[in-house]
């Protein structure tokens, strides 16, 4: 919140501005204009007035293009301050604006390294102590330090007014939300105060009872008596106030629509398995219903789940029927394991699945967002190759990247050739021999690579890129970021194979990176094959079941996320469930979870 006095050139300027209705471009051209004036008119004074005042209207001028997002005018006035230190106004503000700027520019060690220049002995207003524990909050949520994130957040929430207090709590709950139930556990060890304390246990309530939705709702109702007097109580988070609701509306009798003979068999079973286990684990008293998808075409199967009191279906597996059911009536709300071609407008259809093209598409704005705008690509002559290629490409050039050029591979050992041409080594060695040429002598010279690219992104397999990643290494390319799929994470083998991976960031799903849940346990614990080939389908089964119990939910506040063992699933406008996949890195041979799946602000 910006504090002017009545006689600020600011205050002056915004009581001018009509009150009569324009059209939208004209506002917009109306607030550009008049935010102009203000910056003209705060920088203009400095150069009639006193050093003492030209300071503090320079820092008005700051603030006010700091609470409009305008960085480059942000580091260009303070640039001009002469004198930051000179008095605890100036100060504390140059401080502050200095943090926002590193905060946009997405260097919160910075933004907190500046904030530690606070002291609670400062004599500041309450509105800038507010302005720099949301600057503390939001410099560790962008270091994913989420209890840190929370815990600056509790500690304003009593100072602010009604409206913002209840945005306030939205995100406390939503970064607790983002650790697990044992790291929330671990918390409750520490030295938290009431608030905290009520907060963690609070988020417990969710994380601890994920599997059966009932007791997460006799949970609540136990946290709510144990804590009558916490600011949680009298605004609860919408996912609990709605439990009872869902529970009425979870379905009863579920119809499994699966391939269990002939095509697909192993993965309909695979399926099947992971997501009776899942409602085992629940302890809910559902009926399953299993129909093999290959037995009949998918209308007539709908129909008889329809006579069998069938109150929601999943499946099928098959994207041809998928698009079948996109196109038909369909009597009950349909959880669909893959994606119809095209668009559907069945209101009871919900499409859900393991669509390759979504780690690219990941792959592209994590990059961006590390500030990466120049990629390379490296990809086999696959369908999955050009699947992937394609959407990396439109994703990346949507952010504002730009693929500069791509590789294209077949069958090979050898990828040296690729990878030459790739980084334009050729081209460096035609100009030192052109060179030498002209000069009459022969040159010492060492061949380099192009400099004109910012990462690469790699689609290959486990022994693909065992080949490739040393190839870009001897190239000269061994500093570049190499970011991948969870493809590169199957078939790992000997650990001892995966040291030419070293460095290699890619996006995996959680199941893979680290027992989660129950579930998980109670299906590695009875199938072999769940840690291996077969792992993302009873992955994607457990994850199934889990999302008909919230799929009320889900369907009532877009984005809501569900913990899922494929990631962190949540629903578009458009009944599409994504998932947000967790970030890992191979070190010293071995994979190393970074981030957990994030999908929130």
């Amino acid at each position: 919140m910006n504090n002017y006095s009545l006689k600020s050139p600011i205050f002056c300027l915004l009581v001018t501005v009509g009150c009569t209705a324009v059209p939208q471009d004209e506002k917009n051209a109306e607030k550009d204009s008049n935010y102009n004036q203000q910056i003209d008119a705060l920088e203009e004074q400095p150069e009639k007035s006193r050093e003492y005042d030209s300071d503090e209207k320079r820092i008005e001028a700051a603030r006010l293009a700091s609470s409009e997002k305008d960085f480059k005018t942000v580091a260009r006035i303070l640039s001009s301050i002469k004198n930051p230190k000179k008095n605890s106004y100036v100060k504390s503000n140059f401080l502050i604006i200095e943090a926002a700027k590193a905060i946009h520019h997405k260097k919160p060690e910075l933004a907190l390294k500046i904030l530690k220049n606070f002291t609670k002995e400062d004599p500041l207003s309450s509105d800038d102590r507010t302005r720099i524990s949301n600057l503390k909050a939001e410099a560790h949520y962008l270091e994913k330090n989420f209890f840190s994130h929370a815990k600056e957040l509790i500690a304003i929430s009593r100072t602010l007014k009604k409206a913002s207090r209840k945005s306030n709590q939205v995100q406390i709950f939503r970064s607790l939300m983002m650790l697990d139930k044992k790291k929330l556990e671990n918390l409750l060890k520490g030295r938290l105060n009431s608030e905290e304390r009520g907060w963690i246990l609070l988020a417990l309530v969710v994380r601890g009872n994920e599997e059966n939705l009932e007791k997460q709702f006799f949970a609540f109702e136990e946290w709510k008596k144990d804590w009558p007097e916490h600011p949680a109580n009298a605004n609860p988070p919408d996912r609990l106030i709605t439990l009872p609701e869902i529970i009425k509306q979870s379905p009863k009798n579920i119809a499994l629509i699966l391939p269990l003979s002939e095509d697909y068999s192993e993965f309909g079973e695979a399926i099947r398995d992971g997501f009776i286990a899942a409602h085992y684990q629940s302890e809910e008293k559902k009926r399953i219903i299993v129909y093999d998808s290959n037995s009949s075409p998918i209308a007539e199967l709908v129909e008889q789940a329809v006579k069998d009191n069938a109150d929601f279906i999943v499946g099928p597996l098959d994207r041809k029927k998928v698009t079948a059911l996109a196109k038909a009536r369909l009597p009950l709300k349909t959880l669909a394991l893959n994606r119809a071609e095209g668009s559907s407008e069945q209101a009871n259809l919900f499409q859900f699945g393991l669509a390759p093209e979504d780690e690219s598409e990941q792959v592209a704005r994590k990059a961006y967002e590390a500030g990466y705008k120049r990629a390379l690509v490296i990809a086999p002559e696959t369908e999955w190759g050009n699947r992937n290629h394609k959407a990396f490409t439109k994703a990346f050039s949507e952010l504002g990247g730009k693929t500069l050029e791509s590789a294209r591979f077949s069958s090979q050992k050898d990828y040296s050739n690729l990878v030459r041409d790739l980084f334009k080594i050729g081209s460096s060695e035609d100009r030192a021999s052109t060179l030498s040429r002209i000069i009459g002598n022969k040159l010492e010279f060492k061949a380099r690579r192009r400099k004109d690219v910012d990462f690469i992104f790699l689609l290959a397999s486990n022994s693909q890129a065992r080949g490739i990643k040393p190839t870009i290494s001897f190239f000269y390319g061994e500093n570049l970021p190499v970011y991948a799929t969870s493809h590169i994470n199957r078939n790992s083998g000997n650990k001892l194979n995966n040291i030419d991976l070293n460095g290699i960031h890619f996006c995996e799903m959680p199941w893979n990176l680290e027992n989660q849940n129950k579930v998980q346990t109670a299906i590695m614990e009875t199938w072999e094959e769940a840690s291996k080939d077969l792992a993302p389908f009873f992955a994607l089964g457990a994850d199934a079941h889990k999302i008909t119990q919230r799929l009320g939910q889900m369907e009532k506040y877009p984005n809501y996320p569900v913990f899922g063992s494929t990631g962190l699933l949540s629903m578009n406008s458009n009944h599409m469930i994504r998932r947000t996949l967790a970030w890992a890195k191979f070190e010293n041979a071995s994979v190393k979870l970074k981030e957990p799946p994030i999908n929130f602000k």
